[in-house]
């Protein structure tokens, strides 16, 4: 693509994304509304000189924890600010006590306006977010970037490498350093990069291997067999319904936890649980779960650990239907293997170690989720195993963040000794 085509998209998208900014804002806390937030009006508590992350949503800013905790230990006089793209995410940077602010729109007069108002320190980005005029302006007001956790999808890596061309050479040129989650990633960016620029990318592996283990409170159904529904979509939830009232065809005491990716569709979710036929109960909280309630809808974010440690059995959303999959890694850090639907593209090396250790188990569609289902708590020592053996990949693949810390280090100190 050319930078002029990219232009002409921008620009023929900017009353959709006007429009999407008023939605945003419209929904945002009222404690940390800005209207036109993502058109770089900044809050004015938003420090100077700091370094900038930038995480798209949930999933990349709970990734994130460690780098952040890093960050802040290696680098105390240098503040850190998180920007994100949607709100589930700005939730989650909040709660890790650091200060947000959404991300600009990719339009080069906003960008150089929240460049000039931040003066950061460093611009760290995470996986593939490659955005040309971000990048331009940031070589421009010579802020150094680094693209880490970096990786590209089957999908990406072929439609890069036909449509990117000169566009995508120069964002990716702009690129101080590129510390990729696994060296299948590492050779794709190679491929993709101009041949000056190849020596920056580092395997670096994934950040996502090193989460800890978080102390949570235990939850209980009782005696009752319970299965978890972890980050559904929509088209996914019927899936899971339909194999639910098969598990409950053998086992009529059974519960289903099922936990959507995005709280706020709890109500169009309730409308399913009822036309199944299934008893259901919408809740905000690990309440008490009556006998009669065959279905606990948690319409929450933030509390997945809990049910993580809690549940043996887990199947995770996003891999029945074609988004992608979500990270079995939170799940492994409590001794869980998981079920998962063939769509695991977004964490196709994860899910590549997990079977190769044979501690994941994969199904098509309902009939094939059930019997795997039943088949867990008919042998749960065997599902124990697996789980162990889930457990082991985390252990054993920790590290990454520590080698992004040192490879930001020489980046950090190639500018000073610039500056100086």
């Amino acid at each position: 693509m050319g930078g002029w085509i990219y232009r002409i998209v921008l620009w023929l998208a900017l009353p959709w994304l006007f429009i999407d900014s008023l939605r945003r804002a419209g929904n945002a806390p009222s404690s940390d509304r800005i209207w036109l937030a993502q058109w770089g009006r900044l809050s004015p508590r938003l420090p100077t000189g700091a370094i900038w992350l930038h995480a798209v949503s949930l999933g990349e800013v709970r990734a994130a924890r460690p780098l952040v905790d890093a960050l802040r230990q290696r680098w105390p006089g240098y503040p850190l600010i998180i920007s994100t793209t949607t709100e589930t995410g700005a939730q989650a940077a909040r709660a890790l006590g650091v200060q947000h602010f959404y991300a600009p729109f990719d339009y080069a007069f906003v960008q150089r306006g929240v460049f000039r108002r931040l003066r950061p320190r460093l611009l760290i980005l995470l996986e593939t977010e490659l955005w040309p005029n971000w990048l331009h302006v940031a070589e421009k007001h010579e802020v150094p970037v680094a693209l880490v956790n970096a990786r590209l999808s089957d999908r990406s890596f072929t439609r890069y490498r036909r449509w990117g061309g000169r566009l995508l050479r120069d964002t990716l040129g702009r690129i101080r350093l590129i510390c990729t989650q696994s060296a299948v990633d590492r050779e794709r960016f190679t491929v993709l990069m101009p041949p000056t620029g190849r020596s920056r990318v580092q395997d670096c592996g994934n950040i996502k291997y090193d989460v800890p283990l978080p102390v949570v409170v235990p939850w209980s159904a009782g005696e009752r067999p319970v299965w978890l529904a972890a980050s559904t979509h929509p088209g996914e939830e019927v899936a899971v319904l339909a194999a639910h009232q098969l598990v409950l065809a053998q086992m009529p005491d059974a519960l289903l936890v099922l936990v959507p990716r995005h709280p706020q569709r709890a109500e169009a979710i309730e409308a399913l649980i009822a036309e199944s036929g299934l008893t259901g109960l919408c809740g905000t909280d690990a309440i008490q779960i009556t006998p009669g309630i065959q279905v606990f809808l948690l319409a929450q974010t933030g509390v997945l650990m809990r049910f993580f440690a809690s549940i043996p059995v887990v199947f995770m959303g996003g891999s029945l239907v074609p988004i992608g999959g979500h990270n079995p890694i939170e799940p492994a850090l409590f001794g869980r293997a998981v079920l998962t639907g063939p769509q695991t593209k977004n964490f196709r090396a994860i899910y590549q170690q997990l079977a190769d250790r044979h501690a994941m188990r994969a199904v098509t569609d309902a009939v094939e989720l059930s019997a795997a289902v039943l088949s867990m708590w008919q042998a749960p020592g065997e599902w124990a195993v697996a789980g162990e053996r889930a457990r082991m990949v985390v252990v054993e693949n920790r590290g990454a963040t520590l080698r992004i810390l040192a490879a930001l280090d020489d980046v950090l100190s190639a500018e000073s000794s610039v500056g100086n």
